[in-house]
């Protein structure tokens, strides 16, 4: 009697750890590239081929996956369009531990504006019940920069750039600039002597 209570005890253990095994049993996915840095500066109107990415099911079951773009809440960086980015292939089936190679391609068009663009290339599984989500999700980080097309465009976005990285004392100078300009304009326009608050006293 003692040897059947054993037994159905050590039965007992290996059900109830299929059973864990089997609750914690599902989805997951990884990327083998942390970042994409495209070093030179990218033209309006240009298409531009970016380093792959591989997609990994890391979970134990197969499955469909897809990539798509994401973004920061409060990124400082400008977003790139959706509809700049072709991944090929967007969607796709994979079986534990296997590895899906994605190309990735950019199409800016030509009013894309100057500046700095970050985003995330994200892949995560596909999930088609109604009403379930799965909030497993890998990302590569990928940025660049566009670059103006004129010299015109150069300079007011090096401007631009400079009096972000003063701030707040980009608006204390922008004020003393502009303060500046309203009393030249004063004096040099107007019949009534203006006198500037930086004149000493005689």
């Amino acid at each position: 009697m003692k040897v059947l209570l054993v037994w159905l005890a050590l039965l007992a253990i290996v059900a109830a750890g299929l059973g864990t095994r089997d609750a914690f049993a599902g989805p997951g996915v990884g990327v083998n590239v942390a970042n994409i840095e495209v070093s030179d500066l990218l033209k309006p109107g240009g298409g531009y081929t970016l380093p792959p990415v591989g997609v990994i099911n890391t979970g134990d079951q197969p499955g469909d996956y897809e990539v798509y773009v994401t973004y920061l809440h409060d990124q400082p960086e400008r977003r790139p369009s959706q509809p700049w980015f072709e991944f090929q292939p967007r969607r796709f089936f994979l079986e534990p531990n296997q590895t899906q190679r994605v190309g990735i391609r950019v199409e800016l068009p030509s009013g894309a504006t100057p500046g700095d663009y970050f985003a995330f290339i994200e892949a995560r599984p596909v999930v088609d019940t109604e009403g379930v989500s799965i909030g497993v999700a890998a990302a590569t980080k990928l940025s660049f920069t566009v670059q103006p097309s004129s010299w015109l465009a150069a300079q007011r976005l090096h401007v631009s750039r400079l009096l972000r990285d003063l701030e707040p004392w980009s608006y204390l100078i922008e004020g003393l600039i502009l303060a500046g300009a309203l009393v030249y304009a004063a004096r040099r326009y107007s019949p009534v002597r203006v006198r500037s608050p930086f004149e000493r006293r005689r």
